[in-house]
Order: C-alpha cells, then structure tokens, then sequence
C-alpha cells in the first residue's frame, strides 16, 4: 500500500486530486495532477519532491486554494476547503513563496498591511515579538524593506504570516533564491517555528538541510503523479532513496 492508514490527527486531507488545465487554442488540455491522494497529520511535515514540472508547487497551492483542483477533495481540518472563506483559509494556511513580495515602505507597513475587514494584532508589542520569532531585531521595524538583504526579506514575509495566527506553513522552495548562510538561516526559523508554535509544515524543497531537520515524509511527483511516499528516517537520516528523490530522480 502506497501510503499509510488514514491518519486520525490529519490537518490535511487530499483525496484523488487532479488538476487539469484546459485546452487553448491550438494545444491540448494539460494535466498538472493526477489522481494524488495523502494525509498530513497536523504539527507534521511533509516535503514534496520531484523533476521540474512535475506538480509539487500546484499540489502545495491547491491546499489553500490558489488552485482550483479539476476533480477530487481537499480537506482541512476536518472541513473540504470550499467551506472556508479564501481569506480565512490562507490566513490559516499561509503560503510563503520562493521569491519574497514585499511592499513599498518599511518593515512596519509591510507586517500590518491587511484587509479592510480583517482583525489583526498589530500593536508595537506583537510587531516585534514576530520579528524576534523569526531571528530578526525588533529596530528593524523603521527599516526601509528595499534595502534589506534576501534573507532578511524571507524572515519577514514569514513574520507578516505569523502575525495571523496560522497553524500551517505551505512553503514553496523557501531557500533556493538566497546564499548558504542565509539558507542555514531560514531553514533553522522554519524548524524553530515549527517547535515552538507546534506548526504543520508542507514543503517544496531540495535541500536535505531542511528535509533533515522537518523529519516528516517526503512526497515524490512525476509528471503529476505520486511515484512514492517515503518517511524521513528518525534522526533526520537521508538514505540513498531519499538522496535521489532530492536530487530530482527516481532510482
């Protein structure tokens, strides 16, 4: 059996999901997913690995509805996804993006930009209890947030989520745009908040760095499909398998 009993503790559910994009003019209709099914049991971490192409980043959108699966069910906390506000679900299920958006303006304006109608805790207090969360120094906060380095804008994208309370983290290849010493930085947050606040964690990523640290399971795509669901062993040991998995084949 592919994948594990179906957990009784899962903050996601994904049941026979597929995603298909239309046919345009003079090209056939294209299938993103197909047929996936897994459960992620809540204060976990799931890793989604595979080649290029292969449906990791639209499984992770499809978890809070940047996606629109074609067929198939995605639950969250016990609830299908179409139940939630969009709002509330991607508060609840933030996602953090390769390449950070930050806004014009300061730190501050960008940790308390927020919808209209939305309550958010932004008194000085909490603004630098998030930036301290994610390693950075409360005096940031007057920082123009254009001259802050790759790193330092990684952490406050994070800090702007946990300002709404998620319980779980989509992150889609949080360290591939930034050096190594910004990297170890970022993935040692992620594991920190993932300790600390008792997050899910849903991952696209191919460094073992990350992948050591979460534990969890690693999630193999290819051309849509799940080739195989292997857990990271305990202690964070990445056996060969597991090596090939990260480095986008399947031995």
């Amino acid at each position: 059996m592919l994948f594990p009993e179906h957990m009784r503790d899962a903050i996601f559910q994904v049941e026979h999901l597929s995603l298909v994009y239309p046919a345009r003019r003079g090209q056939a209709a294209a299938r993103i997913l197909d047929d996936v099914s897994v459960d992620v049991d809540r204060g976990s971490a799931l890793i989604l690995v595979g080649p290029s192409g292969s449906g990791k980043s639209s499984l992770l959108r499809c978890l809070n509805r940047l996606e629109e699966p074609t067929t198939g069910v995605v639950c969250f906390d016990g609830r299908p996804i179409p139940e939630f506000d969009p709002r509330e679900l991607r508060r609840r299920a933030a996602l953090v993006l390769q390449t950070p958006v930050l806004f014009e303006g300061t730190v501050r304006d960008n940790l308390t930009v927020h919808a209209p109608d939305a309550t958010l805790d932004v008194s000085e207090r909490r603004l630098r209890e998030a930036l301290t969360e994610v390693g950075l120094d409360g005096a940031m906060l007057e920082r123009d947030a254009a001259v802050l380095s790759g790193g330092e804008r990684q952490r406050v994208t994070i800090a702007r989520a946990l300002l709404r309370d998620p319980t779980a983290l989509l992150l889609d290849e949080p360290t591939s745009a930034l050096d190594p010493p910004n990297a170890i930085l970022i993935v040692e947050t992620i594991c920190r908040l993932r300790d600390t606040r008792g997050l899910t964690i849903v991952a696209v990523t191919h460094t073992p760095e990350l992948v050591r640290r979460l534990g969890g399971a690693l999630l193999y795509l290819v051309k849509g499909r799940v080739q195989a669901y292997e857990p990271v062993n305990d202690g964070g040991v990445i056996d060969e398998r597991l090596q090939a998995f990260l480095a986008g084949t399947h031995r």
